[in-house]
């Protein structure tokens, strides 16, 4: 014992020699974005000190004493720090407030820690660097509570994204505060963003709500992306990555910073080329973003023009389990004879997780065994969207500014699809044969190739022609072009008595050209289209047959107009600041069908916003806060329309939406966590148009006594009315430095997301007339859980930086209580049962992401950043989208609410991506 006691008063006597130094690390960041800044001064003594890195991040050695640091960094306010330096490591977090106006953030409305009453997590540009890993954007997302994103069928930018259970169409994407999401149907289409994490300054996601002053339509949440500019540092960047598939990205960027009479050029270009993981999903794409800003007097002109062309194929149809795997198929109780024996068509079993049935070959010569063969793929996407914008931020004193925005965006391109749809029998069903569960393009071909009978189409009997062979089936192309222009106009205005006042006008102007052109006649010389109703195919016979390039199927102009107006008056002194937010906007919506030569008109719709909260700083280190909102929100424009006709749905009412939030932060430079529950109801929720066979009856309009042809297997519809869904559950994530360089980040969401509704003699149409019929449907969605997206999330991550520029980031994420995607209609069976749909198994992920960054000796530029990133690193085989009792499906005739009634995806298998980045 006395020796122990001597050993540790010797240890302890050694700690206090002047020579023992410990360290002095930390990260500074701007108080308003979280984002690292990098090169700022951390000084202490006359001039002793350092400069932070390329991470916003800090290391000191220094001996016990007291020390007065001094923070700075252009253009920011100086912050002096009081460190005692004692026998252990100090730690310390730094946040610079601007001192000049940060004309984006104001724009975009970002939140503020400690000061917007709303659950928000920043995304920093280093986290994008490391983790990104060739990804969309979104997916970087799935470690923020409540997120649940996926690639869907793995295709190239096809990513899709829910917060709380609502849907991308329910979210706001904005980037640099300007809104993106399809003025019809709310969309967002990730892979007309592909490079934008090259020039991305941060990415906030506000979730509910949220802190945006627009009248926007969200009501999950808004993910805001800012991107750099006349802000930030002067940097010049060069990135090559390469993935397991073989697929290069190349990305250049450089940010000029603050040049000389005002001037600032921030500029970026990127090219990918390549497969992606799943069979057949090549993708390529280019790239360009460019920014100009000048300053001049008391204004910031600003014009930013980015786009990215780009090609990629798709998996767009869910499959069987088994269709993928069949010993993953018996693990869920899937009995394969039982499936074999609800159709003995269908023979594609176990043809791997990356199966694709989208693709295939054929020879233009099959009799010339030299002929090439041609690959062809049935699901095909090819769009540019260049989006223009001009900002002037007029600074008018230090109490008023005012923010102009013109924006211009315009869509080009769609995706190639087949006239018909490919019959799973048109699917080679031979295990043995090379192209096992592909499209037999061969068979098409040479059915369109050979020489048939003149048609003999009722009413016209004609013969087209007895020389041309007409194409049973062929590919098109979907065009989906818009041009979008828009004016958002915001002014803030400091009243004094700590209160400020903004307020301002959004508004758009939106034209999508939507129609059908032949692409490829696959062997034939022409089709039959009658789609056209302007033309009297009785006696214009031949004006029925059509060719490569023609317009066909359908051809319609979708017009959107939006105006409105908001404003906010703000509260903020001492430890309290309040808000609340008034906005209303006026919808219009206009259908103009070329084809049927019919218009619908405009419509108008009106709806409101009111939200209101507040924080209450408890603390230096804590905070509550709490908002509330009533969301009365217009339909989409698709919910607008009986179909594809001009006349407008029965059911136009707004949708309600009422929401409660209430947080708590609290934040040391060891621990940062954040705590939050929310309460969302949805009123009135529009769900999509469900479709069903029907066999005609007497009574029936276009009944036929004694003909079956005409009267069986009618197509009908019928359009949901709102459902009532409630979606509540509880947040958290937290950071905590268990070393100077050792991280534990964790985050944890449960939520309970419910239908509340009940359906009774949901009355059907006629397809082709909107004629009614003597069909009903009853059905009770009454506490059925919400599907396609994980309710329960849980996560963490070990971030370990052993010496400077090297870490180690090991990440885990868990996904449960995942109910797959499904109709409300669909919730009750054939006995009047309630159902909730097939539960997809739980599924845990783990990614590793590693990285060194240096210079080299004697050189002060450039900085060398190499990374390597491999996603599911044990290989899991898991389910990340399912449909339950899927209608498509083969086994269709399964409606049992399990694994064999299901279609899914199967997420991604394990796979890496390496990189090197030079920086100047």
């Amino acid at each position: 014992m006395k020796n122990i006691i001597v050993l540790l008063l010797l240890f302890s006597s050694y700690a206090l020699l002047p020579g023992q130094q410990y360290t002095v690390s930390g990260l500074v960041k701007d108080a308003q974005t979280g984002e690292a800044l990098i090169g700022a001064n951390v000084v202490y003594g006359p001039t002793s000190g350092t400069a932070t890195d390329f991470n916003g991040e800090f290391k000191l050695k220094l001996s016990p004493g007291y020390y007065t640091f001094n923070i700075s960094y252009v253009g920011y306010e100086t912050k002096v720090r009081e460190v005692v330096v004692e026998d252990r490591p100090v730690l310390m977090e730094i946040e610079l407030t601007s001192m000049t106006i940060d004309e984006v953030v104001i724009t975009a409305d970002m939140a503020i820690s400690r000061e917007t009453p709303v659950a928000f997590t920043n995304v920093n540009p280093a986290k994008i660097q490391e983790e990104l890993a060739g990804q969309d954007l979104p997916m970087i997302l799935n470690t923020t509570p409540g997120v649940y994103a996926t690639q869907q069928g793995g295709g190239d930018g096809d990513a899709r994204i829910t917060i709380r259970g609502f849907s991308q169409r329910n979210l706001a994407v904005m980037i640099d505060g300007i809104p993106v999401n399809d003025m019809e149907n709310g969309w967002v289409y990730w892979s007309n963003w592909f490079g934008l994490d090259a020039v991305t300054r941060t990415m906030q996601v506000q979730r509910g709500l949220g802190a945006s002053q627009l009248a926007l339509p969200s009501v999950g949440g808004t993910i805001n992306i800012l991107t750099k500019g006349i802000e930030n540092k002067r940097q010049t960047s060069i990135k090559q990555s390469v993935d397991s598939q073989g697929k290069l990205q190349t990305t250049v960027g450089f940010t000029s910073g603050k040049l000389p009479h005002g001037w600032g050029l921030t500029l970026a270009g990127a090219y990918k080329r390549g497969n992606g993981w799943v069979d057949n999903t090549f993708s390529e794409g280019w790239f360009y973003y460019g920014k100009v800003d000048k300053r001049f007097s008391n204004h910031l002109i600003t014009l930013t023009a980015m786009g990215a062309p780009q090609m990629h194929d798709h998996r767009s149809y869910m499959r069987p389990i088994s269709a993928y795997d069949t010993m993953y198929a018996k693990e869920l109780g899937i009995d394969l004879d039982q499936l074999r024996d609800a159709n003995d068509q269908y023979n594609i079993y176990g043809v791997g997780v990356r199966y694709n049935q989208h693709w295939g070959v054929y020879a233009e010569n099959k009799d010339n065994p030299d002929a090439p063969l041609i690959r062809l793929s049935e699901r095909s996407n090819q769009y540019h969207k260049p989006q223009f914008t001009l900002r002037d931020f007029w600074t008018i004193n230090d109490r008023f500014t005012i923010s102009n925005n013109l924006y211009l965006s315009i869509g080009k391109g769609g995706g190639d699809r087949p006239r018909s749809s490919i019959k799973d029998t048109r699917l080679f069903q031979d295990p043995e044969h090379a192209y096992y569960g592909q499209i037999d393009w061969q068979g098409v071909y040479d059915d369109n190739w050979k020489p048939k009978p003149p048609l003999n189409l009722k009413p016209i009997n004609p013969n087209y022609s007895d020389s041309l062979t007409y194409s049973s089936n062929y590919m098109t192309r979907q065009h989906n072009e818009h041009y979008w222009y828009g004016l958002l106009s915001k002014f803030d205005y400091n009243l004094g008595l700590n209160m400020k006042l903004s307020g301002g006008i959004d508004l758009r102007s939106y034209k999508g050209i939507h129609f059908t052109t032949i692409r490829d006649l696959l062997g034939g010389d022409y089709v039959i289209d009658k789609s056209d109703m302007r033309i009297n195919y009785q006696e214009n016979t031949l004006d029925a047959m059509k060719y490569v390039g023609d317009t066909i199927n359908y051809y319609y102009d979708g017009l959107v107009r939006w105006g409105g107006i908001f404003s906010q008056l703000e509260y903020s002194a001492n430890r309290v600041s309040t808000f609340i937010n008034l906005t209303t906007a006026v919808s219009g919506y206009n259908k103009i069908d070329y084809f049927e030569n019919a218009e619908s008109g405009w419509i108008y719709k009106q709806g409101f916003t009111v939200k209101s909260g507040a924080n209450f700083n408890v603390t230096e280190n804590s905070n509550v806060f709490i908002n509330l909102g009533y969301l009365s929100r217009v339909r989409a424009y698709r919910y607008f329309y009986k179909g594809f006709t001009t006349e407008f749905a029965d059911e136009l009412d707004n949708e309600l939406i009422k929401a409660l939030e209430v947080g708590y932060n609290y934040g040391t430079p060891r621990l940062s966590l954040s705590a939050n529950a929310y309460y969302t109801l949805w009123e009135n929720k529009p769900t999509n148009r469900i479709y069903s066979s029907y066999n005609l009856q007497e009574g029936d309009p276009g009944y036929v006594p004694g003909d079956p042809d005409a009267n069986n297997d009618n197509r009908v519809y019928a359009d949901i009315p709102g459902m009532n869904a409630r979606h509540m559950g509880v947040e958290l994530d937290f950071i905590y430095k268990i070393l100077h360089n050792l991280d534990f980040q964790g985050t944890v969401s449960f939520g309970d997301w419910i239908w509340d509704s009940y359906v009774e003699g949901l009355q059907f149409y006629l397809d082709d007339t909107n004629e009614p019929v003597q069909k009903q449907l009853d059905f009770d969605a009454r506490g059925i859980h919400v599907g396609d997206a994980a309710q329960t999330q849980l996560g963490y991550s070990v971030r370990y930086q052993p010496f400077k520029g090297f870490y180690v980031n090991l990440r885990q994420t868990y996904f449960g209580k995942y109910f797959s995607n499904f109709t409300p209609e669909a919730t009750t069976d054939s006995t009047g049962n309630v159902h909730d749909s097939w539960v997809i198994p739980d599924f845990n992920l783990f990614d590793l992401h590693t990285g060194y960054s240096f210079r080299i000796p004697s050189w002060q530029t450039p900085n060398f950043s190499i990374r390597f990133s491999m996603l599911n690193v044990l290989n899991t085989k898991y389910i990340w989208d399912a449909t339950n009792n899927d209608s498509f499906s083969p086994y269709s005739e399964f409606q049992d609410f399990d694994a064999k009634s299901a279609t899914v995806f199967f997420g991604m298998g394990r796979r890496f991506t390496t990189s090197l980045r030079i920086t100047f």
